[in-house]
Parts: structure tokens; C-alpha cells; sequence
């Protein structure tokens, strides 16, 4: 981007239209990018470089409110946090020293599911600006900043499969 990076980009994005969708369509697939840009808090990392039918279908499935990650995308986040810290990267907390209230384990849960904030306060009977301050409760006290990071802790603390 000639006038900046996309990291500050989706900074821009998240913080003014909060909850937004943000994906980032992309060629690139290395470490380099795929991290910077979900910690600057993209819901979603898709590759360009595979078949558009696959790329369809999978626009398709994030309408639907699935996570948007294309699966060699996915791999790769799953394959970084099973590894251990870089020797310059802070060794991380155990991902189970955070308590979290059940109604955060909740919402927690269903988000790693793939529901959109919109979506888990009737599964909840809760208010979406409920959800939304669940959310932000749970960002804060996990130390992370977007869907992929929220799936991720779900799945080291056995909430999804």
C-alpha cells in the first residue's frame, strides 16, 4: 500500500466501525503478514491465489458467519500457537490463568463457533450491546484483539473442538 500498511489500515477499520467484518484479500501467506494483520484485529485472512470457485464459496460461508480464514491460513495459526514462543516473543500466560465469568465462557464459546455478535444475544437472551461489552470484557482481559485469536483461546481452554 503506497500510502501506509494494511496493518494500520484494519487499526483504522476496527476502531471505526467496531464489530465490522474486516478481510483482508491477499497473495501473501507468510507469517509476516497473515499475524500483523489479525493482531491489527482482520476477522478474516483469504488467499487470492486459490480458485475462485474457493474463494466464492468461501465469501459465501463468512456471509453465513463462518470464521474467514482460508484453510492453509488456518493451518498456519493453528501450527503458531502449538509451537513454542520465539526467543524474542514474551513467553505468554497459560492460556487457562484468565478467568473468565461463565457468561464469558458463553459468549467465548459461541464466537469460536462462528455466530456474529449480532446472533449471540438472542442465543443468550441478551442484548447485542450486552454481547458487544462481553466482548470487548473478554479482548481485555485475553490480551487479543480479533475473532481468530477469540477462536483459538476457545479451543486451548476445550470450549469448541
Amino acid at each position: 500500500m503506497p500510502d501506509g500498511n494494511s496493518e494500520g489500515l484494519i487499526a483504522e477499520l476496527v476502531a471505526a466501525r467496531p464489530g465490522a467484518v474486516v478481510i483482508v484479500a491477499t497473495i501473501h501467506d507468510d507469517d509476516t503478514h497473515v499475524f500483523p494483520a489479525l493482531r491489527a484485529g482482520a476477522t478474516g485472512y483469504i488467499l487470492k491465489s486459490q480458485p475462485t470457485e474457493d474463494v466464492m464459496a468461501q465469501l459465501r460461508r463468512i456471509e453465513s458467519g463462518e470464521p474467514a480464514l482460508s484453510p492453509s491460513i488456518a493451518l498456519r495459526v493453528l501450527r503458531h500457537f502449538r509451537a513454542a514462543p520465539a526467543a524474542h516473543e514474551p513467553a505468554a500466560a497459560p492460556p487457562l490463568a484468565v478467568k473468565l465469568t461463565d457468561r464469558e465462557v458463553d459468549v467465548l464459546r459461541l464466537i469460536a463457533k462462528g455466530y456474529r455478535s449480532p446472533e449471540v444475544g438472542p442465543l443468550l437472551g441478551i442484548s447485542p450491546t450486552t454481547v458487544s461489552g462481553y466482548v470487548r470484557d473478554i479482548y481485555r482481559k485475553l490480551g487479543i484483539s480479533s475473532r481468530a485469536e477469540a477462536a483459538m483461546e476457545a479451543a486451548r481452554r476445550g470450549l469448541v473442538a
